[in-house]
């Protein structure tokens, strides 16, 4: 698949502090990534540097086929982004700043009226933009961006600040950009259960460094099994190279990426194994979380 994103080697110090060391990741049409890390990890660093508000000291960012440095208007035209708290003028009104955006980016009309009622603000667009909550201005913001009909949208820390509501409905319409706007989605977040829900994928940083980890172990599934005949089921798995943990004399753990449960019993009671209780055990992305940074 044609990338829409690449990031390849990229580097970046402030002063004599190198705060990007060789990232490399990329993004591909219609998919959600979620870009995770601590903070001070390098996340709002990187993404200003695909935006092109800083500049990196070395490396390529290539956007829809455009290299940011030779072809950096069309790079540009293809993406848009919210960093940090959105770039409003707080003292026009929402319509008046969707207007004067559009104007400098020779939107037309139709645009603008699709923007405006994408934002659903309604007659708060006759309000000024400084006098709305915060999850009225990251609608707002985001309606902005959308105006040139990107095809990578970069967000940095969109649901800080949101109440839970809000949080729910800027979930929804990330979901629906992707599938509507042809549309694919960068964003940074701190709240890995926001992250869990929308993302397809994840690129995780830490000291400004890109962190590898198996894709698959993100699908990975956990299973408690327990039998009055262990020892029989623990050779029957060490047989059929599924992993598993002893958790006690009557339990243990599977370890499995792909497992079709029901089949699975079949194959042990047919292996005169009988399972007297079996539930599965959900793996939050936290959990993943403590494993790829806490263990590093």
């Amino acid at each position: 698949m044609e990338k829409l994103l690449e990031v390849k080697d990229l580097n970046k110090s402030f002063g004599k502090t190198k705060v990007l060391h060789d990232i490399n990741f990329d993004i591909f049409p219609n998919e959600i990534v979620g870009f995770i890390g601590p903070n001070g990890a390098g996340k709002s660093t990187v993404m200003k540097c695909i935006l092109s508000l800083i500049f990196p000291d070395s490396g390529t960012i290539t956007i829809n086929g455009y290299d940011i440095k030779k072809h950096r208007i069309k790079a540009l035209s293809s993406m848009a982004g919210v960093i940090e708290t959105p770039g409003l003028f707080v003292d026009m009104s929402g319509e008046d700043n969707i207007k004067l955006f559009a104007e400098l980016r020779n939107i037309d009309k139709k645009r603008v009226k699709e923007i405006m009622e994408f934002t659903k603000l309604e007659n708060n667009l006759k309000r000024k933009a400084g006098n709305y909550s915060m999850g009225m201005k990251q609608r707002l913001a985001l309606g902005i961006a959308l105006l040139s009909k990107p095809k990578l949208l970069i967000l940095d820390e969109p649901t800080n600040g949101l109440d839970p509501t809000s949080v729910i409905e800027l979930r929804n319409v990330l979901l629906d950009l992707v599938e509507k706007e042809d549309i694919s989605i960068l964003f940074s977040s701190h709240q890995l259960e926001e992250v869990e829900r929308i993302a397809n994928r994840l690129v995780c940083i830490n000291k400004g460094r890109i962190i590898e980890f198996n894709e698959s172990d993100l699908k990975t599934s956990i299973y408690i099994l327990e039998t009055e005949v262990l020892e029989k089921l623990k050779n029957y798995l060490s047989l059929k190279a599924i992993n598993y943990k002893d958790i006690d004399h009557k339990r243990i753990e599977v370890i499995t990426e792909k497992l079709e449960i029901q089949s699975f019993l079949v194959d042990l009671d047919q292996a005169g194994i009988k399972i007297t209780n079996l539930y599965k055990k959900e793996i939050s992305l936290e959990e993943r979380y403590k494993d790829i940074y806490m263990n590093e």
